[in-house]
């Protein structure tokens, strides 16, 4: 019986996230993202070469080639893109790497809602 009560309470680990994009909106969806529990932006696409391995907080900015390869390193659940922000170019094998492997790109609006990790939990679930 405790081993069933401890499963209950057991934390489980947040979910793994890539942005498109490093723009002012990505990074406060990052902020607001980290300050919950359920999810995490593990690595930022961006294509200017003088971004490529810098950090924004714990998450390593990457070129867009690198996209699925992150996708599948982190087991990521969707990949986001702020509505209005610079998003970097992604070409088409890299989308229908993301279908096959039924990872959605989702479009978060500009302005951070009251409850960030519900909203997100709900646009993952709609497009599951």
């Amino acid at each position: 019986m405790p081993g069933r009560l401890s499963r209950l309470f057991r934390r489980r680990p947040p979910r793994a996230l890539v942005m498109l994009g490093i723009d002012y909106g990505c990074h406060q969806w990052y902020q607001a993202l980290h300050a919950g529990r359920d999810f995490r932006i593990r690595a930022f696409i961006d294509d200017e070469p003088w971004n490529h391995r810098t950090r924004i907080g714990e998450a390593p900015v990457q070129y867009p080639g690198e996209l699925v390869a992150l996708v599948r390193k982190h087991d990521a659940c969707a990949v986001l893109q702020v509505e209005g922000a610079k998003v970097p170019p992604v070409d088409s094998w890299a989308r229908e790497e993301l279908a096959t492997l039924k990872v959605p790109v989702l479009v978060l609006p500009a302005r951070i809602p009251p409850q960030p990790s519900v909203l997100l939990a709900s646009l993952i679930e709609r497009r599951a």
